[in-house]
């Protein structure tokens, strides 16, 4: 009786879990895979989707418009997710759990496309035209990214399927900004 985005993919999750995940469970396939059901799962877990979007501002909030993530339109900002990322990074101790998962997530996918042997902890999102990646990347001297962009690789409002040119540019950008890291550690 969870609720769910996609029909197909809850389906899936109910067939393949004999219709209970356990809460590891639950975040692993949530975070390590981007996949929705089990994000539902867990929102339940503490209220409700209503309730679970209004425990986002506990990890900051933005100076723009949109604060955390919006519960309706599915938007949030660059501003917001750096914050998350830097109270992941302040309590990892409490969220070891997260951060493996995280740095689990997409191997040589996103952040981690052109940057082999680097310890990347990243969530990557895309839905329709927008492709985006948060990470933590362990360089000497670590750092954290949040990218955000709309259209790359021709992706539309009409686009159903992530573009493949898209995420290689996305790749290619990640590359450029830690080489830009590692010459100037900033």
């Amino acid at each position: 009786n969870t609720e769910y985005e996609y029909q197909g993919e809850h389906d899936k999750y109910v067939a393949s879990f004999g219709g209970a995940m356990t809460i590891p469970e639950m975040q692993e396939y949530s975070l390590v895979y981007s996949e929705n059901t089990p994000a539902y799962a867990l929102a339940e877990r503490l209220g409700g989707m209503e309730k679970f979007y209004g425990m986002l501002d506990k990890y900051g909030k933005s100076k723009g418009k949109v604060k955390t993530i919006q519960m309706h339109g599915n938007k949030t900002t660059t501003d917001y997710y750096i914050q998350v990322l830097d109270y992941l990074w302040k309590h990892q101790k409490n969220y070891k759990n997260i951060l493996h998962y995280i740095g689990e997530s997409f191997p040589n996918e996103y952040y981690k496309t052109y940057l082999p042997g680097l310890t990347i902890y990243q969530k990557p999102g895309y839905v329709r035209e927008a492709l985006n990646v948060d990470a933590i990347v362990m360089e000497d001297t670590p750092y954290m990214v949040a990218i955000y962009t709309g259209y790359l690789g021709g992706s539309t409002e009409e686009s159903d399927e992530i573009s493949g040119w898209g995420l290689q540019q996305l790749g290619m950008l990640a590359y450029v900004i830690n080489e830009w890291h590692r010459v100037n550690m900033n």
